[in-house]
């Protein structure tokens, strides 16, 4: 054993996400860990009902004058599936294993995202969450601009790196900084997954040409998955900046308090300083465990436009790094 292995090993424990000892005791935690096929299912169902629903709307009132409003709200319920892919990253969405990772293939493919190479990925966010340097989902790192919010929020940027993971995946290249993240043994697993998507993605825009529904495909899918996507990149903004940049999960993460129906449409994910601290709680346990932790974590309980604000606020001024305060209105807003 040498030296310099032990001080990097020492650094990068130091880096590492961490929740103080005792917010929970053993029969709570015992409690609140038990996972549900019959939840999952439900919202699975209702999340996937909504976007067939959605889509067909889409597609009926094309192009007629409510075309444009019925495609928002297609997009931002088919924005949403993030929450079931995140859940299903964790493995946590399900008790049965076999539902949990199906439901993980279906959400990314129709999410656009490799579903595994994620897996890796996120976890990476929780391992070192806020860890400049460390975590490769760490939002607008200071010092961050308006400029650089609105460009991320666009979105636009998510689905160029998605399909360069899979292109350059698909080719046998992985990115070298995955290597922090993705298990050495796994980095096959990211080529056949690409492999995979390019393949399943390449047949069925072959099958819409041919058969004439490529119209379908890009407004009941495609285009409004894209307008979606500024939806979740404003809720990823939530979750984290302003808060501080260090492992402690107390304050590196924001909880957003918002109306029930967006709680529902997110499985649960505005709880979000919960999920950090104890990631294998299953979604539904979420708002049991915020009665508990509630006064221990940073919450917005003005709901996201509230909290849109000050984040912008903070931004176009000269002072950063700072901490936003926890709001003491009682009134959740959207």
């Amino acid at each position: 054993m040498t030296t310099s292995t032990t001080t990097s090993d020492r650094a990068d424990t130091a880096n590492v996400a961490r929740r103080p000892d005792g917010l929970l005791g053993r029969e709570e935690a015992a409690r609140l860990n038990v996972r549900s096929d019959a939840i999952g299912l439900a919202y699975f169902f209702g999340h996937f009902g909504l976007i067939g629903l959605g889509g067909w709307l889409t597609w009926q009132t094309f192009p007629g004058i409510a075309f444009v409003p019925v495609l928002l709200i297609h997009a931002f319920i088919l924005g949403f599936l993030f929450s079931p892919l995140h859940e299903c990253a964790h493995g946590a969405a399900f008790r049965t294993r076999w539902l949990n990772e199906t439901v993980l293939w279906i959400t990314a493919i129709v999410y656009l995202v490799p579903p595994y190479y994620f897996r890796y990925f996120h976890l990476g966010h929780h391992r070192y969450t806020q860890v400049p340097g460390k975590d490769p989902s760490l939002v607008l790192p200071e010092p961050a601009n308006f400029r650089q919010y609105l460009w991320y929020c666009a979105g636009l940027w998510f689905f160029q790196r998605n399909f360069s993971w899979m292109a350059k995946h698909a080719i046998g290249i992985v990115d070298p900084s995955s290597a922090s993240y993705v298990p050495v043994q796994k980095r096959g697993l990211m080529v056949i997954e690409a492999r995979g998507l390019m393949v399943l993605y390449g047949a069925i825009v072959i099958t819409a040409v041919v058969t004439g529904t490529w119209l379908a495909l890009i407004f009941c899918w495609l285009l409004p998955r894209l307008l979606g996507e500024p939806i979740q990149r404003i809720v990823r903004v939530a979750e984290h900046v302003g808060c501080e940049e260090s492992p402690d999960l107390l304050k590196n993460t924001r909880t957003t308090l918002t109306y029930g129906w967006l709680n529902a449409l997110a499985w649960q994910m505005p709880y979000h300083a919960e999920h950090h601290l104890f990631p294998n709680v299953p979604f539904h346990q979420l708002p049991a465990l915020h009665r508990l932790v509630a006064s221990k974590i940073i919450v917005e309980p003005r709901g996201y436009l509230a909290g849109q604000r000050d984040i912008i606020t903070m931004l176009r001024t000269p002072l950063k790094g700072r901490l936003i305060p926890r709001s003491t209105s009682a009134t959740p807003m959207l």
